[in-house]
């Protein structure tokens, strides 16, 4: 019987997974879950491919000349800056099918265990299965992962954090070695995955602590409990150790390096203002919702809402809310009556659980609201500093706090399924119970709804231009201009999936490859020309439409000097491409020169 339910609820999430995301699946060999706002799922795209290419062509994976050329680039670091698990997974994914299709296998099935495990939590927590598979569609299909799912494949592993919830009121209820060795084990699982969720979750377990101590009365038992999430935390510390310490001797050996945004280890200060929660981050609909998101649009930029299109969708839903301080009312209401009658002793026992779950999710969600405000709030002349003021002194890799807005959501969506089983007590028809819960679905559904237009991007196909680079035979690079000095530009590393040249493109600040490649911005210099034939370079290919998108006179004044660079001979030139549907897609592009490098090749001078 459990297993027919358990199925019946994945065929529901599935199905919703399907709509939610449509027409993602039906095209799950060409398309990828997208966003206007920003290219870093293409760098992922380029990563797969490029793993999967060195694999079948007996290359280290740890090492490029592919991008950065012809200086390389290690990637090991990349173990150390995503879970280990994240990357083995990729790994597996890519020996086995196409690039495209693991990133999608890998969207679609963390929307269905996200919703299916917080499911799992409420239902044990509520008992009462209608609520679970309302906290579970409110959890999994929230703004807040619909935009990680468009820009950042890593933290859409979302699932795991339920079950650790569940894991940890386990073992309060019954204490024993094996729960802690199983609450230990997905916590380390959290982090293998993303580090974001795994720190989110340490904070979460020391607020448990404090709930705990606050909430029992015995002390033995206290004791008990705290012993055993002392267990936790050591055997999650002690899976964890391998994959981080590489991390841990880098910082402390580079503690003295200036921030940046490409240091994993020390992310600017100001950042965490940028990436932190605002007043109406949480109470405005997305900007995508095909109705409401138009009105949200108008506060984008403002303080009020935030600047990112991505990090501030953190809508939690008016549905949702209402249901959830419906079970506060509730709550509030029965704490107190429990405190002054006497009722028969299994009902006790009932409530009391109740009142401990929903205690702890209310306390849960108010620090993770916290947790993701900016490092200060100013009031006149007042400055009140909020946690994240204090983390970034301890663990500056961490920027972008509005993320807690995970925390937040899980915590409300557990409420909102107890304010469910509360609504539905008073309904006796099973009918009538199964109609209302379909009718507050149905409104969360609405309210996270996000398209048309479709949130998928056609990524099968690129400009003309690249499959003309991929018949030329020989060992030789690209330069792809305007030039990415400020920070690599992820569809040039895209592209290269299709022409399979090495590019010079690619570097890091502050590395002495991204020195030179300030020395050739200017392509209109003759000496820019010897620098790239030293480096390798044959083809030149001009993004004449971003040239003149930056409305820079000095752009628009360098694009047309390009051509009178005697050392560049003109090839030709490929026109504009459209998408041949609706929708979103890559071979998108404006026209393209293409230029062949014909100089003596220069060494430049660069200062270590």
């Amino acid at each position: 019987m459990r297993n027919t339910r358990n199925f019946l609820v994945i065929l529901i999430f599935s199905t919703l997974t399907v709509l939610m995301l449509y027409p993602l699946v039906l095209k799950i060999s060409r398309c990828i879950p997208a966003f206007f706002s920003t290219d870093e799922p293409y760098g992922v795209l380029w990563d797969l491919w490029r793993i999967r290419y060195c694999i079948y062509n007996k290359l280290t994976i740890f090492k490029t000349e592919f991008i950065n050329y012809p200086f390389g680039m290690k990637l090991y670091q990349m173990i150390r800056v995503i879970g280990p698990f994240f990357f083995l997974i990729n790994l597996i994914l890519v020996l086995c099918v196409r690039p495209i299709i693991a990133y999608n296998l890998q969207i679609i099935t963390n929307f269905i265990l996200g919703a299916f495990f917080c499911y799992i939590l409420s239902r044990q927590l509520t008992k009462n299965n209608l609520a679970g598979i309302l906290s579970g569609i409110i959890f999994s299909f929230s703004p807040y992962h619909f935009a990680r799912a468009w820009q950042h494949l890593g933290a859409t592993y979302i699932q795991w954090m339920p079950l650790y919830f569940l894991a940890l009121f386990i073992l309060v209820e019954t204490p024993s070695k094996k729960n802690m060795f199983l609450a230990g084990v997905i916590l380390w699982l959290i982090g293998a995955f993303n580090y974001y969720d795994f720190y989110f979750m340490i904070i979460a377990t020391f607020v448990f602590t404090v709930y705990v101590i606050f909430t029992f009365r015995f002390r033995w038992k206290k004791f008990n409990i705290l012993k055993n999430i002392g267990g936790v935390f050591l055997l999650a510390s002690i899976l964890t150790l391998p994959s981080v310490y590489p991390a841990l001797r880098d910082i402390a050996r580079h503690s003295h390096v200036f921030p940046s945004a490409y240091n994993p280890y020390y992310r600017p200060f100001e950042d965490l203002f940028t990436q932190s929660a605002k007043p109406l981050s949480y109470l405005l609909p997305s900007t995508e919702h095909p109705i409401f998101g138009k009105f949200t649009k108008h506060f984008v930029g403002s303080p009020l809402w935030g600047v990112s299109y991505t990090e501030h969708q953190l809508y939690l839903g008016w549905t949702t809310l209402l249901l959830a301080l419906y079970a506060i009312k509730v709550w509030r209401k029965r704490k107190k009556r429990l405190r002054s009658t006497n009722y028969e002793l299994q009902k006790d026992k009932d409530e009391q659980k109740d009142n401990f779950y929903i205690g702890f999710f209310i306390l849960l969600a108010g620090v993770a609201w916290f947790f993701s405000q900016p490092p200060w709030w100013r009031i006149g002349s007042i400055k009140i500093y909020m946690p994240s003021f204090f983390m970034y002194k301890i663990l500056p890799m961490f920027r972008a706090y509005c993320r807690f807005g995970i925390v937040v959501m899980l915590a409300v969506s557990v409420l909102a399924g107890f304010g469910l089983k509360f609504l539905l007590e008073r309904f006796k028809a099973q009918k009538t119970k199964i109609l209302v819960t379909s009718l507050f679905c149905g409104l969360v559904l609405f309210e996270f709804w996000n398209w048309p237009p479709y949130k998928v991007i056609d990524v099968s196909k690129a400009p003309q231009v690249y499959y003309w680079l991929r018949e030329k035979k020989g060992d030789f690079a690209i330069a792809e201009y305007p030039l990415d000095v400020e920070g690599p530009n992820e569809m040039y590393k895209f592209y290269q999936i299709f022409h399979q040249h090495p590019i010079i493109n690619g570097t890091i600040p502050g590395t002495y490859a991204n020195r030179v490649a300030q020395k050739i911005i200017k392509l209109s210099e003759p000496k820019t020309a010897s620098i790239l034939k030293w480096m390798g370079v044959k083809y030149v290919l001009v993004h004449r439409e971003d040239y003149l998108k930056t409305e820079l006179v000095e752009q628009i004044e360098e694009l047309k000097k390009i051509p009178q660079n005697p050392y560049l001979k003109f090839v030709r030139s490929f026109p504009p491409q459209k998408c041949p549907s609706k929708i979103m897609c890559t071979q998108k592009t404006g026209p393209i020169d293409v230029y062949e490098v014909e100089a003596e090749p220069i060494k430049p001078s660069i200062n270590d």
